[in-house]
């Protein structure tokens, strides 16, 4: 009997996947747990396995669209067996939604500018409609309707009219080249349009100073000769930035729809960039793991982040975020978007020299740039203050602040 092939629920906040490519053709040998096809989710790539041995008898999902979680992607059974492969409600390509409001259209509209052709078969068209189309002077085979039973109305017209104008008028004359905007960079780029119009977000920005931090880190990687096992600024910043968090809970919560939920646990995001995106690997309990582990952690997950090979617990369950640029050298502060539905995010900067007075005498102090950017619903401007203070306090007496309670 054919087994379906079924789209994944990767993490708790997950609802579609994007197909990728399949791995595997219609008719060909599959051994059980063998990889079927890429997928994407906006967190990571993922490798859905073949459910059963025996012949991919079916591919109901196409390449390229988006499914929702439970969605039948195909069929594995015996050769020559027969299924009902049409698109039922289970395996339906998700609708992108139309420009106009709230009804889906099959397709953008810029999609169809932008030259992918419809199905064959009748059109249907209302005479308002198509003769409309012949004064723009537009294909109105190309355009999907939106009323009853697909039918082209006015309205389509003049969406498409506007769209294949809008496209034109955005297209560079002489590209020399096109990077394709799909993938986890669509999909971080939706996540951080949408936290920038809903969440009323400030930050505040320090040089905080950094000479302890230097000290302490000298004194940890002293003898070590293995680049693996030397802790970095960074990694000392996320284990005190996970102490402090425990001192001030409401930095560590997210805005649901009961209210402001404190987190019991301190789930620490590190923001990782890839070739074609970002990613937020997660470090689980990092306030309760001792700084080694940490550092271990966080070098393990960065790699895997790189390498393609994160699992869906590895990206999920973060209760703050720590975004660090510093080890660029060309950052001090920046502005960075907080990662829904977490109420705020750390950027960390690069640790540079300023002139300080010490007994009169102008010293060379180090300083490392902290920016903070927190939700205003959530977090008020003072409670943010004194988050900073905190940190900054730990970062004074690193050796203390790491003894735990």
């Amino acid at each position: 009997m054919a087994v379906e092939i079924i789209m994944p629920k990767l993490g708790l906040t997950m609802k579609t996947g994007t197909i990728v490519n399949w791995l595997k053709g219609e008719g060909e040998q599959v051994a059980p747990k063998e990889p079927l096809l890429d997928i994407e989710t906006e967190k990571l790539s993922y490798c859905v396995e073949s459910p059963a041995g025996g012949v991919l008898i079916k591919q109901l999902a196409q390449e390229g669209e988006k499914y929702p979680v439970a969605a039948v992607l195909g069929y594995v059974g015996e050769q020559g067996e027969e299924v009902a492969h049409e698109r039922g409600s289970r395996g339906a390509a998700v609708d992108e939604p139309a420009r106009s409001g709230g009804a889906t259209a099959p397709e953008p509209y810029a999609a169809q500018a932008a030259g992918e052709d419809r199905p064959a078969g009748r059109v249907f068209i209302s005479p308002v409609a198509k003769k409309l189309a012949a004064a723009l002077g537009v294909d109105y085979k190309q355009i999907k309707g939106t009323s009853t039973n697909g039918r082209i109305v006015k309205a389509d017209v003049q969406r498409y009219a506007q769209a294949i104008s809008a496209a034109q008028a955005q297209a560079p004359a002489w590209p020399d080249s096109m990077i394709p905007y799909s993938g986890i960079r669509r999909a971080v780029g939706e996540v951080m349009m949408k936290a920038w119009q809903t969440i009323p977000m400030v930050t505040h920005q320090v040089s905080a100073g950094a000479g302890a931090l230097l000290e302490y880190r000298a004194m940890l990687n002293a003898g070590v000769e293995a680049k693996e096992e030397r802790v970095t600024i960074g990694e000392l910043l996320m284990k005190l930035t996970a102490a402090a968090l425990r001192e001030m809970p409401i930095l560590n919560s997210s805005l649901t729809a009961q209210g402001i939920a404190l987190h019991n646990c301190v789930n620490l995001g590190m923001a990782t960039a890839l070739e074609d995106g970002l990613i937020v690997p997660v470090i689980h309990d990092a306030d309760k793991k001792g700084l080694l582990a940490v550092s271990r952690e966080a070098k393990d997950l960065a790699a895997r982040a790189r390498s393609g090979e994160l699992t869906p617990d590895d990206v999920s369950g973060a209760t703050f975020t720590v975004s660090n640029l510093g080890s660029y050298g060309s950052v001090d502060f920046f502005t960075p978007i907080i990662n829904p539905p977490q109420a705020a995010i750390l950027g960390v900067g690069r640790v540079t020299d300023i002139a300080a007075a010490v007994d009169g005498v102008f010293v060379a102090k180090p300083v490392i740039g902290l920016s903070l950017t927190y939700d205003h619903r959530i977090v008020d401007g003072a409670k943010a203050a004194e988050f900073i203070a905190i940190l900054m306090r730990l970062m004074d007496y690193p050796a203390r602040a790491l003894l735990g309670s």
